[in-house]
This record gives C-alpha cells, structure tokens and sequence, in this order.
C-alpha cells in the first residue's frame, strides 16, 4: 500500500483499477467458476448451465483485464 501511494499521484486511478477487477469477478466470474467446480465436485451432470456457466467465464475474464487496461488508454 506504501508503494501505491509513493508511486500514484492520484488516488482515482487505485479506484477504478479495484472497481474494474473487483466488480467483475465478483459479480461474473467467482459465481460461475463456483457452479463448475462445485457440479464436477459432486459429480452431476453437466446441464446447459454448465455449459453457459464456462461461456461466461471465457468472455468475462478476459473483459475484466480490457476495462481496467482501458481506463489508461489515452482519449481524444
């Protein structure tokens, strides 16, 4: 945290970093990659859900990278 604050000169740019990681894995991918171990873990069927479960997780984890890479891209 020391390093953080010698290093930015802005505390906004720590917030959307946080927000932009947090909120998406908590919101998207903590909840799917949950569902898919815990089905494979009890050895259940894999339903559509399953399915839609890993499509979700393959898309969203690679956004969440993008929105925070996005907030330092320079804007005309």
């Amino acid at each position: 945290m020391v390093g953080v604050s010698l290093v930015v000169n802005d505390i906004e740019i720590v917030f959307n970093a946080i927000g932009g990681i947090c909120t998406s894995s908590i919101g998207f991918l903590m909840p799917c990659y949950f569902y898919v171990r815990l089905t494979m873990q009890k050895r259940r069927p894999k339903t559509v859900k399953w399915y839609v479960a890993i499509v979700i997780f393959v898309i969203m984890a690679p956004y969440s990278i993008f929105s925070v890479i996005s907030l330092y891209l320079p804007r005309n």
